[in-house]
């Protein structure tokens, strides 16, 4: 007997996530109205995200356990065992609205467009002040291009890359050949960037469906991940150059310019204050980025003054 084609699939790495889990879990597969898959990848967790998981007891919940490699190739585990029709890539430790699941895949099909990106509170339930939505300024409820997005997110400073925000097409993701970058971390930005480039259908949609609250005992955030927070952030604006030089994408060259020198003021505010070998830093970063590559994002007297600073700074 053949089974049901599935409509969504939906993706959560974990790492020691024993606190929210369950509840993470338990809130996915309450929905009923579509038929999903939860691939839930343990990153070699140490505490009791394994058994929580293996106590479970649904059909639909795939567990994959690897030894701990980080989020990135947890979830590129997660996208080569994935079946649906759509995919949802989630944080552990965060939280969704009931019909989250349901109204996303509602609104892709109905659009039928290629990357539909919703809106979030950056906050827990019961925070949903006004103003604490992830994005407020998007091109909302109307189809655009890839490249459009790119040009209007940096034109007004608001890039929601933030794939706990998106539903995505799997056969957009495997005809282009998507995946995620290995590293440390914010390898977010080249997974939407490369969404974005790859020129699909775009439609975003400003209400609200996700909870993003800020863990601050994330391993992103202890003191001895900083240095390669650093080495990270060089590597996406490394590629954000590089794209940004593809004739392939002329269109957007200027933007993505720009926003690989915003995303130089994160790294040069980590060098700053945060980063302990600051030689192998400085050597890494003028191993791999050039100051005349980062002229080419000046767009005013305050980007201009920026990197003059960081020219003294890391010279």
């Amino acid at each position: 007997m053949s089974h049901p084609p599935i409509e969504v699939s939906v993706i959560i790495p974990v790492y020691n996530g024993e606190e929210n889990i369950r509840h993470l879990v338990e809130s996915v597969l309450v929905e009923t109205r579509i038929n999903l898959e939860l691939i839930v990848i343990n990153d070699g967790s140490t505490d009791k995200t394994r058994e929580i998981l293996n106590s479970i007891q649904d059909e639909r919940l795939v567990i994959i356990e690897q030894p701990n490699s980080g989020v990135y190739i947890a979830r590129n585990a997660g996208l080569a065992a994935h079946r649906g029709k759509w995919l949802i890539l989630l944080d552990a430790d965060d939280a969704i609205t009931p019909n989250m699941i349901f109204n996303r895949y509602t609104k892709a099909e109905q659009h039928n467009c290629d990357v539909l990106i919703c809106n979030g509170w950056r906050g827990n339930p019961g925070q949903k002040l006004a103003g604490w939505e992830v994005h407020r300024q998007q091109i909302y409820n109307r189809m655009i291009s890839g490249f459009e997005w790119i040009k209007h997110a940096v034109k007004v400073r608001e890039w929601p890359h933030y794939i706990w925000l998106q539903i995505v097409s799997s056969k957009y993701i495997k005809e282009n050949n998507i995946n995620f970058h290995v590293g440390t971390s914010h390898k977010d930005i080249l997974w939407s960037t490369e969404l974005a480039l790859a020129n699909g259908r775009f439609y975003i949609s400003p209400e609200p469906d996700y909870y993003y609250s800020k863990n601050t005992s994330s391993i992103t955030n202890h003191g001895r991940y900083y240095d390669p927070r650093a080495y990270s952030y060089i590597d996406i604006i490394n590629k954000l150059i590089n794209y940004a030089k593809s004739p392939e994408y002329a269109a957007v060259s200027r933007p993505l310019y720009i926003h690989a020198l915003r995303e130089t003021g994160h790294l040069s505010g980590l060098y700053r204050k945060k980063i302990k070998d600051r030689a192998a830093v400085r050597k890494s970063f003028h191993d791999h980025i050039r100051f005349t590559d980062l002229a080419k994002g000046v767009s005013g007297i305050h980007e201009a003054w920026f990197l003059i600073r960081l020219w003294f700074r890391l010279r």
